[in-house]
């Protein structure tokens, strides 16, 4: 079975996908798809195990029974860049390795190790790791920042945590060799944090520390790059040693921990890199809608966190699946990120593309509001008491709403000239004579909504001169 074939598996344990989202995810052409869900139904039947099926272009898996749990942890299917990282995780963790007797665990030929091995020695090159080669002992680390090491490291053991439900037989060795500690005690510590700095959750933060406290457990000590802290750093330091926590953490990991916190809570910030792709992704996004620079300026501090998290779970491999939305409109949104997200060449998947381009869609939607927006609704069948809900619903949501209900009987008797001094009419009749009025099915909190996001991105559709 091939790498691509696991993808789609993979993907389809999420749920049912059309074979366009499936593409967007596989960055596969149709007919790739198709061989690729031949193979794994093959596969499936020699297991057993109910196939894929396709049904109007959408694919879904008959069944996700309990034994897809361990049928990931029985294939010894890997990718060239599963078995470098690999090689490059022992390597780094052990200090050297036997490649003969690496190669041998890894199912794979001499020539395949050495071209793997060598891919590894040129990525390590870059952060001045040499490896060395000794007769009859072994391929060895030789560098003179161990800190660099366990950079690396931390990062190739947080990409084998995120990813362990969908672990292969060999990659899952190497976590069960690697995780020797008590992982919910580290949980509790991690929630301590969060409470008390008032921190999101998030699984790379913790499999940052856990993964920093494996490496100080297997190597007996923990290496880091001394740097000048900042007073943000020493500050969170100083929080930390007047908890329980001072006790649970080595000095090292408690410096570490300060430099995890002040990233989730300012990453954009604390972080060169990642500040950079968003300035980038920002002046694109302000060019191609004609944005004024203070409103880019609110777009970013809007949208920076759902970029960041877009930039990490790509960086990190974390898989997860979110289904395009239903609304054309924000469909074309999503088209539109994901052009500019191609020409910056920055890769995310495409949750966080759809992600990204709804917290944007929620953005011109708050401006709209900033600058007043007048609705009403019109119902044939006037329910007072689900009016008036909905509307203070929608009021919550958006304090500077002008938000109106009435009968269909009365609107009838408005003029023309008041009519449009609304932005928007909502209602679950038609009129084909208003050009402002929009129908919906029902009245709902969800259905209003989507006629606000609609209008608000036909409107900036409109003046980017976007079709």
């Amino acid at each position: 079975m091939s790498t691509s074939a696991i993808t789609l598996l993979k993907v389809l344990l999420h749920g049912d996908m059309h074979i366009d989202e499936l593409g967007k995810y596989m960055k596969l052409d149709a007919n790739s798809i198709e061989r690729n869900v031949t193979i794994l139904n093959r596969y499936l039947r020699e297991k057993g195990m109910k196939t894929v099926k396709k049904m109007n272009n959408i694919y879904s898996l008959e069944n996700k029974d309990e034994r897809f749990s361990d049928f990931f942890s029985k294939l010894d299917i890997l990718s060239s860049e599963q078995r470098q990282n690999i090689l490059c995780t022992k390597l780094l963790l052990n200090g050297y390795i036997n490649l003969e007797k690496e190669r041998e665990k890894l199912g794979i030929s001499r020539t395949t190790a050495i071209k793997d091995l060598k891919v590894v020695k040129e990525q390590l090159l870059k952060s001045d790791i040499f490896l060395e080669s000794k007769n009859s002992k072994g391929i060895f680390i030789q560098t003179d920042e161990e800190s660099k090491v366990n950079r690396i490291l931390c990062e190739n053991l947080i990409r084998l945590f995120v990813d362990r439900d969908f672990l292969c037989m060999q990659r899952k060795e190497l976590l069960e060799e690697v995780n020797i500690l008590d992982e919910e005690k580290y949980i509790k510590i991690y929630k301590e944090i969060t409470d008390v700095f008032k921190i999101r959750k998030s699984i790379i933060a913790f499999y940052a520390i856990y993964s920093l406290a494996l490496i100080e457990k297997h190597k007996g000590f923990l290496e880091i790059r001394k740097k000048e802290k900042n007073d943000k750093e020493i500050e969170i330091e100083k929080i930390l040693e007047k908890t329980n926590l001072a006790k649970s953490l080595s000095d090292n990991i408690k410096e570490k921990v300060a430099e995890i916190v002040l990233k989730t809570k300012c990453y954009k910030s604390s972080d060169s890199v990642i500040n950079k792709q968003l300035n980038i992704f920002i002046d694109e996004v302000k060019e191609k809608f004609k944005m004024c620079k203070l409103e880019a300026k609110r777009l970013e501090e809007s949208i920076a966190n759902y970029f960041i998290m877009g930039y990490v779970d790509k960086k990190y491999g974390v898989l997860w699946v979110r289904k395009k939305p239903h609304s054309l409109r924000c469909q074309k949104l999503a088209n539109v990120i994901e052009s500019i997200l191609d020409k910056i060449k920055l890769e995310m998947m495409y949750s966080d593309v759809l992600r990204l381009s709804g917290s944007i869609s929620n953005f011109f939607l708050d401006e709209q509001h900033i600058k007043g927006f007048k609705v009403l609704s019109v119902s044939r069948n006037l329910d007072e008491e689900q009016n008036y809900k909905v509307i203070k619903c929608m009021k919550e949501l958006y304090p500077g709403l002008n938000f109106e209900s009435e009968s269909l009987l009365d609107f009838r008797f408005r003029s023309e000239d008041n009519i449009l001094s609304y932005d928007l009419i909502i209602s679950d009749t038609e009129s084909y004579k208003i050009k402002n009025l929009v129908k919906v099915n029902s009245l709902s909190v969800k259905e209003i909504q989507r006629c606000f996001i609609e209008y608000v991105l036909d409107k900036r559709f409109e003046s980017a001169g976007i079709i």
